[in-house]
């Protein structure tokens, strides 16, 4: 069993330093024009496309069933050991202190309904390392907050890399 822990600290959005979080924040910001969330309908990803390997889109589901469905995964945000991939719903995620932080995360950001920077210190299996995470507020019909945009970068993946490694070892 992997084992390990994930710390989110917010940040002002105004200290993001990785490129591609700051091009969608940008990008974001000019597209809500002042209201509190994005329409899906209005998403460009052209206009993003240097962050999309970095990105995902988590919709809230009631039905067929009730949680966090993964619409849209970019390459780097992609993990399938933990369960992190396209049309996976969050609340499947792998190992469970993995998805309980996810879960609250995702839960805690879609009723906030505003853009959210984030530096997450992680420890799995002894193994420390850190990252940036942004969850920005979008709707699929135009009224409240039920999808978010998310993007994480890595300073490095050299430790990333031993732990998926591990994973497929077990």
């Amino acid at each position: 069993m992997v084992t390990g822990k994930l710390t989110a600290v917010a940040q002002p959005l105004e200290a993001i330093k990785e490129p591609p979080l700051a091009v969608l924040r940008d990008y974001w910001r000019d597209t809500a024009r002042g209201r509190p969330c994005v329409p899906s309908s209005e998403l460009r990803p052209e206009k993003f496309a240097a962050a999309l390997e970095h990105t995902a889109i988590v919709e809230r589901l009631e039905q067929p069933r009730r949680g966090h469905r993964i619409r849209l995964c970019g390459a780097d945000m992609e993990n399938r050991d933990f369960g992190i991939l396209r049309g996976a719903f969050i609340e499947d995620a792998q190992p469970p202190w993995y998805r309980d932080h996810l879960v609250s995360e995702i839960t805690g950001a879609l009723a906030r309904a505003r853009p959210l920077y984030q530096h997450v210190d992680a420890e799995i299996d002894k193994r420390s390392f850190s990252f940036a995470r942004l969850l920005l507020p979008l709707t699929s019909g135009g009224g409240a907050c039920d999808m978010l945009l998310v993007a994480t970068v890595r300073p490095s993946d050299s430790v990333v890399s031993a732990i998926r490694a591990r994973l497929a070892l077990a």
